[in-house]
């Protein structure tokens, strides 16, 4: 099935904001590389800033479901979390990879235009969160969060890696700082648990 006019723009525009980023594109070179009529475009997208929302919207979307399909085929409790850097991993081996289009709309737009920031935003509280409810009983949920957010800070330490030398190998080596203190974890939880029982 062909895709849709709408969906084209969607689709070229990802690409050349992936590789070039959201400002140094302009509506011109969506429109002369996807090859649909300014009218088709302006049409599904009045301006610019609705474009690059829809293009954020449906990568959102795609990483959560892509992800979430992988965890269907995972049961042991860890293996769980680890399938979140190997997501990673294999984004980083394909050809279109050119970094976080998150990270880049936080760096170009900052925080305080919600039409771009929160997507970008609620992007990062989900993974997050995920993170936070696979780690939930392996450690407390106290630890769970705050490791969550220190993994989430591996992500993206791995994925500039990954783009800046082409180095996809960079995901393994977050995942092995991230098993490194969710073991340190485990252990002292284990250990004061231990404590607590003997004192009783």
């Amino acid at each position: 099935m062909r895709a849709s006019k709408r969906q084209l723009v969607v689709d070229k525009a990802t690409e050349l904001f992936s590789k070039h980023g959201f400002h140094p594109v302009g509506v011109d070179w969506i429109i002369d590389d996807s090859r649909v009529a300014r009218m088709t475009l302006y049409r599904h997208f009045p301006s610019k800033d609705e474009l690059i929302r829809e293009v954020l919207v449906q990568r959102y979307d795609l990483i959560v479901s892509s992800i979430d399909a992988q965890l269907l085929h995972v049961t042991d409790p860890v293996e769980r979390v680890k399938t979140i850097f190997d997501w990673y991993e294999a984004w980083f081996n394909t050809p279109e990879f050119a970094g976080c289009l998150f990270e880049r709309a936080l760096a170009e737009f900052g925080t305080a235009y919600p039409p771009i920031s929160d997507v970008a935003i609620r992007y990062r509280r989900k993974m997050v969160e995920w993170v936070a409810e696979l780690l939930t009983g392996l450690v407390s949920p106290d630890t769970a969060k705050r490791l969550a957010a220190v993994y989430m800070m591996l992500l993206d330490g791995a994925t500039v890696d990954a783009r800046a030398f082409n180095d996809a190998a960079s995901a393994a080596r977050a995942w092995q700082a991230a098993k490194a203190l969710l073991e340190q974890a485990m252990h002292a939880e284990d250990a004061l648990a231990d404590y607590d029982t003997h004192r009783a």
